[in-house]
């Protein structure tokens, strides 16, 4: 019986260079026709499930979200660098599996894969955002419109009555907002992922007009705090609002003005003033602080486990103190001069005009690196450091020994 052989014979041709690009081009539109199939599969099924089971109100805006998760998981970038078209970078917020990138003329949003996701032309004369999980507010200090964006695609705009001072974004979609009231100080009111309202509170000028706000980890609360003036200086008042409720609780009152605010667990909230930081229990009550000592605080950077690096000055002098959650220290001592500091974990970066320089949390360094364009911002977390400078958004890459 005479033997088959499946294998290529001695008269084959090898493949030419071209013939086997052409033939991983096929493959790959293969792979990119089934990937989408398969979100368009994902976003029916996710339809159907909603209208079977009658949860469609709020429930759509869970399956917006649902559906650009998946279409970043499924349809990923290029990589980086990446030119985005932000040269004068004022904010980068983390999105879930995103970020999004605010300039003076320009916002937009990447998948952290490199792939853009949306952009934004607004015309504002001074824009801001504030961001949540899924989703960010971007707004004009200037103005009366905002404009509530999911990470692909405009979810709402809205026209306020009065001029906006300030927003903030829940994760689960809640929205707040301070406006200007002509007939008290301030109006304070908050918005459910519908955009229907569900608080309002015009605050006098005892109350104080809300310069820092942050929701809860499971968005039920609203810290805000709002300052005044009393006896010739700068107060704040820090209120806690139970949304069910809606009513206000004063927590603290401390001189000076607040730089941050945030959660940083279901029961301790984190107040960063000019002067000092403190660590309050959600109700009431002072738990921990750090006192600067008569130094400026120049800037300030809190990670997501709670962790906070403090970047002081005095003179010409820099200083740099890590804090744990609990405000202890960990380290403090003497920096190069820098414009900005970040905390991610064990490690904490200063942005100079020139470069980057990382050190660990008992102040030894690391690494440094010379760049051609000035930082202007780094998202680091436990996977990459993604640095914006000129135009561009890169990977930094520690430098090689």
């Amino acid at each position: 019986m005479r033997k088959i052989s499946r294998g290529r014979s001695e008269n084959d041709e090898p493949l030419s260079a071209g013939r086997v690009e052409y033939l991983e081009q096929a493959r790959q539109r293969v792979r990119t026709r089934r990937i989408r199939r398969t979100a368009v599969l994902l976003v029916l099924l996710t339809a159907v499930v909603l209208f079977a089971t009658g949860v469609v109100g709020s429930s759509v805006t869970m399956a917006k979200d649902f559906i650009d998760t998946a279409r970043i998981a499924l349809l990923p970038g290029s990589g980086w660098p990446q030119q985005t078209g932000v040269s004068e970078v004022t904010q980068v917020e983390p999105l879930t599996g995103s970020f999004v990138e605010l300039g003076k003329e320009s916002c937009v949003v990447y998948s952290r894969s490199g792939k853009k996701l949306n952009s934004i032309q607004s015309g504002y004369a001074r824009p801001a955002l504030a961001a949540g999980r899924n989703r960010f507010v971007l707004y004009n200090r200037s103005g009366n419109e905002l404009r509530v964006e999911s990470r692909t695609q405009n979810l709402y705009t809205k026209q306020m009555e009065n001029s906006i001072f300030l927003c903030a974004v829940a994760d689960n979609g809640n929205l707040a907002v301070v406006t200007e009231d002509i007939s008290a100080m301030a109006k304070l009111l908050v918005y459910n992922a519908n955009m229907e309202e569900v608080l309002r509170w015009s605050m006098s000028s005892n109350d104080g007009t809300p310069l820092r706000m942050a929701f809860s980890p499971d968005s039920r609360k609203l810290a805000a705090a709002a300052v005044t003036a009393s006896g010739g200086q700068m107060m704040t008042n820090l209120y806690l609002i139970n949304l069910a409720s809606g009513d206000p609780v004063s927590i603290a009152n401390q001189s000076g003005v607040p730089q941050w605010l945030g959660w940083t667990s279901a029961s301790t909230l984190l107040a960063v003033y000019d002067t000092r930081v403190v660590l309050y229990n959600a109700g009431g009550g002072e738990r921990a602080a750090y006192e600067f000592a008569g130094n400026t605080l120049k800037d300030v950077s809190v990670d997501a486990a709670g962790n906070i690096a403090l970047l002081l000055g005095s003179g010409q002098l820099h200083q740099a103190v890590l804090l744990d959650k609990n405000l202890n220290v960990q380290f403090s001592g003497s920096v190069a001069s820098a414009n900005a500091i970040v905390r991610a974990g064990s490690l904490f970066y200063l942005l100079s005009d020139s470069g980057v320089e990382c050190c660990t949390v008992s102040g030894e360094r690391q690494w440094s690196q010379t760049l051609a364009a000035k930082p202007q911002a780094l998202l680091a977390d436990a996977k990459e450091l993604l640095l914006f400078s000129g135009n561009t958004a890169q990977v930094l890459e520690p430098p090689q020994e």
